[in-house]
């Protein structure tokens, strides 16, 4: 039995691509009608039976609850591939995953997530001493006000606007503000865009030694700056005043202005320089046949894939395993893209 927790945007294209490979079983806090699974309404713990016969647990929950939620998954022994953007350090629940014959695979989506796994890839087969990798989520359209609209998390959106973000330059570990990086930057078939440093190399930052790295997120021009100017004025803030705080009001005001029904994209490009140059470019689309957003296609389809092949025996073991091991070893990085092949990304890399 497959067990996925969440079933938001993400969380429901997971279960939708499991559901052929086992019966699965959501749970979510809120009332969830119509999904052709069973659904389960309250936190993962409310159900202990259920949460023992689960043979694999595939995580899209918030990432301010999903690290206290893996602690005791693992503690249970449980095999969790979770997609949370999280900010604490899943590597650090390695010795509890290996205690308890528990098996994590953390960052497993879009960016942390496929970009790990690619870039796992190039540092082995290709000895990679510089990686670059930049992606984004965007309205194939720009759209009012902001030239933006929301496709997941708003807690998570807002994190990457705010989150200072590592890099590695000179094999040390650098940060900088996000909205202090704003650069000009030009993409095939797309144009004029903005980039700025995020915090989205998760566990690449512990796991590649000896490379230098970073990840850049583009943004049509101008929508940066107005985020800066949000920011700067405190909007982004947790101070509390007069019982609630900026951030909370902005949190839901972007909920409701900014998770628009546009047709979406997302780009991912990955340059890795070592014994030879490699590149990976590619762009996703809104797919209007299911309806289902190039985001939640970008990274649901991952989670899908890594955890049916966790189901499968086909990736086994106990501790955490950051997703770039999977792509240190070429057989299960092949089985990996076949599996995104089948369900419509078609990520050439070689």
């Amino acid at each position: 039995m497959i067990v996925v927790l969440g079933y938001g945007m993400i969380g429901s294209v997971v279960a939708n691509q499991l559901s052929s490979k086992d019966s699965v079983t959501v749970i979510d806090k809120r009332k969830i009608e119509n999904a052709p699974f069973k659904v389960l309404r309250g936190d993962p713990f409310d159900f202990p039976d259920v949460i023992e016969k689960a043979d694999v647990i595939a995580s899209a929950l918030p990432g301010s609850v999903a690290f206290g939620i893996m602690r005791k998954l693992l503690s249970m022994g449980k095999k969790i591939v979770d997609v949370s953007f999280i900010p604490e350090n899943s590597i650090s629940l390695n010795e509890l995953a290996l205690k308890n014959k528990g098996l994590l695979i953390p960052d497993a989506g879009y960016a942390p997530g496929l970009t790990n796994i690619i870039s796992g890839y190039f540092y082995k087969k290709y000895d990679a001493k510089r990686i670059e990798i930049y992606d984004a989520g965007l309205p194939r359209v720009k759209v009012p006000p902001l030239d933006y609209s929301i496709t997941w998390s708003v807690e998570g959106l807002l994190d990457i606007y705010t989150r200072p973000a590592r890099f590695v330059k000179d094999n040390k570990i650098m940060t900088v503000e996000p909205l202090e990086s704003i650069e000009h930057a030009t993409f095939p078939g797309i144009g004029d865009l903005d980039s700025f440093y995020v915090d989205g190399l998760g566990t690449l930052i512990d796991t590649l030694k000896g490379v230098d790295m970073f990840e850049k997120t583009y943004r049509y021009p101008g929508h940066l700056q107005k985020l800066k100017f949000l920011k700067d004025m405190g909007y982004l803030s947790e101070e509390k005043i007069e019982g609630t705080t900026p951030r909370a009001i902005t949190r839901e005001l972007f909920d409701r202005k900014l998770r628009m029904k546009v047709e979406d994209l997302c780009i991912l490009e990955i340059k890795a320089y070592g014994r030879v140059e490699k590149e990976v470019r590619y762009v996703d689309y809104f797919d209007k046949e299911k309806g289902i957003t190039s985001m939640a296609r970008m990274t649901g389809f991952p989670v899908a894939a890594i955890a049916g092949l966790v189901l499968e025996g086909k990736i086994s073991g106990s501790g955490v395993v950051p997703p770039e091991y999977l792509g240190f070893d070429e057989s299960k990085f092949n089985l990996i893209m076949e599996s995104l092949r089948r369900m419509g990304l078609n990520i050439q890399v070689s």
